[in-house]
């Protein structure tokens, strides 16, 4: 029930990826793509240290979805009776909403905001519904994240004079996000690159990149106090 041989064709959409034909190469591909995930944990961590439960939720999730995901792909096997496809599937959705939490936390808004709670929230929907319309189309996996940044955008115009970053912290965060899009681009042909060492490389300069982006994100000493425009209480 919890692990089987795959049968028949996967759902991973765009091509299945063929893995490699030995059985050391196939354990060694899982390793690199799915052990590489554990690298996100700290930051889920970090995040419920900050308050930010929502985000470490994302995390989490995102975490463990692609780590399931890559290992039923490389051992080409089911896990809970779900193929490399569903639990793709999902990775996708939860990969989405983090680095959507992930663009709306620059804007810094208070914990306890209405507005931080009807992003998160709207996020879910429009992340969801995208996914399960067209999960292989990439224009919705990439609508839901203009749809945060274009949010950010305006939140931080309208918040500016209260942010405070560290600014240390977002430098290296913003080498690790350039990093992170080499990886995940050079790792998109298997066929050049079978072990998958380029994607491995993904999961470890993103995970980087949003540790940093919450430390950047949570300013010089402190968070930001809830009293400004997004705060219902002025």
């Amino acid at each position: 029930f919890f692990l089987s041989r795959r049968e028949g064709p996967g759902v991973s959409g765009g091509g299945v990826m063929v893995p490699p034909p030995s059985r050391e190469d196939m354990v060694a591909q899982a390793w690199v793509t799915g052990f590489t995930n554990i690298a996100m944990l700290p930051v889920t961590i970090q995040a419920f240290s900050y308050g930010k439960h929502y985000e470490g939720i994302m995390g989490m999730m995102a975490m463990v979805t692609s780590a399931l995901y890559h290992t039923c792909q490389s051992l080409d096997i089911t896990f809970l009776t779900l193929n490399e496809g569903r639990w793709h599937h999902m990775d996708n959705v939860f990969a989405i909403l983090s680095l959507m939490a992930m663009s709306i936390g620059f804007a810094q808004l208070p914990l306890h905001s209405v507005w931080r709670e009807l992003f998160h929230a709207a996020s879910v929907g429009v992340a969801v519904c995208a996914q399960l319309a067209y999960p292989w189309d990439v224009r919705f996996t990439i609508g839901p994240l203009v749809f945060s940044v274009v949010f950010t955008i305006l939140a931080v115009a309208l918040r500016w004079k209260h942010l405070r970053f560290n600014r240390q912290a977002g430098m290296i965060a913003m080498v690790s996000f350039v990093c992170a899009v080499v990886c995940f681009v050079q790792g998109l042909d298997d066929q050049k690159d079978r072990m998958r060492l380029w994607h491995g490389g993904w999961h470890i300069f993103v995970s980087v990149f949003s540790g940093f982006s919450l430390r950047a994100q949570r300013g010089p000493a402190k968070d930001v106090e809830p009293s400004d425009v997004f705060d219902k209480s002025d």
